[in-house]
C-alpha cells in the first residue's frame, strides 16, 4: 500500500497492510541536527527514506480586500507595545499587544500581524472588536469573494497535489474555521463573557469568518482534495460550556461534515483536550477521524476514546508533553502498545495533534517507533 492508501484506509476503518504512524515535526528540530529539509519536497523525500507515513496539506486562504494595515512597535519604560490599525470601509480597528521577547518572530514576515495567533490572547492590551460596527469590518478582512484568494488556492492546490501524488501521500485541506477565532480576537475570558452577554455579536463574527472559509472549502473539494482536517483546538470544555459549543460551534461543523461527505471525502477533526462532556455530541456528527485527543493531559484515555467513538478513526495515542516530553522512553513505548491494542490494528493512525518539539528527548520517539515497527509486522495486531 502507498501512504495515501494506508492513511485513507485507516480513516475509513478498513483493512490496511499495517497501522500507519504520522508525526508532524516542529521546525526547530532542524536546529538540533535531527531532521534536515528546506522545503516540502525535501520533507517528503526525508519521510520516504525513513519509512514514515505522512500527509500533504493545502490551505483555505482568506486575505483582506480594501483594507490598509499600519503596524508600529513602541517602547515605554523598557516595555514594547505592538500597535496595529486596520482601516476598512466599515470601521477603523485599533489593537495593542505586549510585544514580549518570546514572540515567534516567524509571524512577522508579512506586512501585518495576522489575527490567527496564539500569542495574541495573553498579550492583549486593547482588542480590536468592541461593537457591532467593528465586527462588520470583518467583511473586508475575511471577504467571502476574493478572486486573488481563489487563484492562490488553485495554484497551491496544483503544487501540493503534484507533491502528494509524486510521493504517494494524501492531500488534505487544513481548515481553520470555527470558535478558535474567538480565542484569537479576544482574551479568552473576555470571549467567553461576550458569548454569554453579547451572543448576537459572537454569532455575527462566526458567520462572517465561517462563510468565507466555507466558500474556499467548497472550491477545494471541487479541485479534488482527499479530505479536510478541521481545526478545533479550542472548541472544547476547557474553555466553553457544552451549551455554548452547541449554540456557536456545532452548526458550522455539521455543515462542513455534510458538504465533505457529499463530495465523497473524509472529515478529520483536530481537538486535544476537554472532550469527555461533549463526546456524545461529537459522536453523532459523522466525524471520520479524531486527530489529537491527548490521553495524558486530556480527560479521556485511549480506551475511553475507543468506546466513545466506535465508528471513528483515532489519529493519536500519544501525548506530546506526556509521552514524548517525559523522562522515560518506556512511557512512549507503552503508549504505542496501548493504542495498538485498544484499536486492534483497525481505525488507528499513531500520532498526536501537536508537533514533536525540539526539547522532547529523541530517544522517546525512537522507543515509540521501535514498538510501531515491531507490532506492525503482525499485520492486524489484536484485531477486534
Amino acid at each position: 500500500m502507498t501512504a495515501k492508501q494506508r492513511i485513507l484506509g485507516a480513516m475509513r476503518r478498513a483493512d490496511v497492510d499495517y497501522t500507519p504512524m504520522v508525526i508532524s515535526w516542529n521546525e526547530t528540530q532542524k536546529l538540533h541536527g535531527r531532521l534536515s529539509w528546506g522545503n516540502e519536497r525535501e520533507r517528503l523525500a526525508y519521510a520516504e527514506r525513513m519509512g514514515w507515513d505522512t500527509v500533504v496539506r493545502t490551505g483555505a486562504f482568506v486575505t483582506p480586500r480594501e483594507v490598509t494595515v499600519r503596524r508600529t512597535i513602541e517602547e515605554y519604560g523598557g516595555k514594547k507595545i505592538l500597535r496595529q490599525t486596520w482601516e476598512t470601509p466599515a470601521a477603523v480597528l485599533r489593537e495593542a499587544l505586549n510585544f514580549t521577547g518570546d514572540w515567534d518572530r516567524s509571524e512577522f514576515g508579512g506586512d501585518y500581524l495576522a489575527l490567527s495567533s496564539d500569542f495574541r490572547t495573553p498579550r492583549y492590551i486593547e482588542y480590536p472588536f468592541n461593537n457591532a460596527a467593528d465586527i462588520e469590518a470583518l467583511n473586508y478582512i475575511f471577504p467571502e469573494n476574493n478572486p486573488e484568494d481563489m487563484k492562490k488556492i488553485e495554484d497551491d492546490y496544483q503544487t501540493q497535489r503534484g507533491l502528494a501524488d509524486g510521493f504517494g501521500c494524501p492531500l488534505f485541506l487544513y481548515l481553520d474555521a470555527g470558535m478558535d477565532w474567538i480565542t484569537w480576537l479576544y482574551p479568552i475570558t473576555e470571549g467567553v463573557c461576550r458569548a454569554v452577554d453579547e451572543p448576537q455579536n459572537i454569532a455575527r463574527i462566526l458567520e462572517i469568518i465561517n462563510d468565507a472559509k466555507y466558500k474556499r472549502l467548497m472550491r477545494l473539494l471541487e479541485l479534488g482534495v482527499d479530505g479536510v482536517i478541521r481545526r478545533g483546538w479550542y472548541e472544547c470544555t476547557d474553555i466553553w460550556s457544552p451549551e455554548l459549543l452547541r449554540r456557536f460551534a456545532w452548526p458550522a461543523i455539521v455543515r462542513e461534515i455534510e458538504t465533505v461527505h457529499d463530495a465523497g471525502k473524509l472529515f478529520v477533526y483536530t481537538i486535544d483536550t476537554g472532550v469527555k462532556h461533549i463526546a456524545p455530541d461529537l459522536a453523532k456528527m459523522g466525524i471520520d477521524c479524531f486527530n489529537g485527543l491527548d490521553p495524558v493531559r486530556g480527560d479521556m484515555t485511549v480506551a475511553e476514546t475507543r468506546a466513545a467513538f466506535p465508528d471513528a478513526c483515532l489519529w493519536g495515542g500519544f501525548s506530546g508533553p506526556g509521552h514524548f516530553g517525559a523522562e522515560s522512553p518506556d512511557m512512549a513505548a507503552r503508549a504505542a502498545e496501548e493504542a495498538m491494542a485498544a484499536y486492534g490494528g483497525r481505525g488507528l493512525i499513531l500520532g498526536m495533534a501537536a508537533s514533536y518539539r525540539h526539547y522532547y528527548p529523541w530517544e522517546n520517539f525512537l522507543a515509540a517507533e521501535n514498538v510501531w515497527k515491531r507490532l506492525r509486522q503482525g499485520g492486524h495486531y489484536g484485531r477486534m
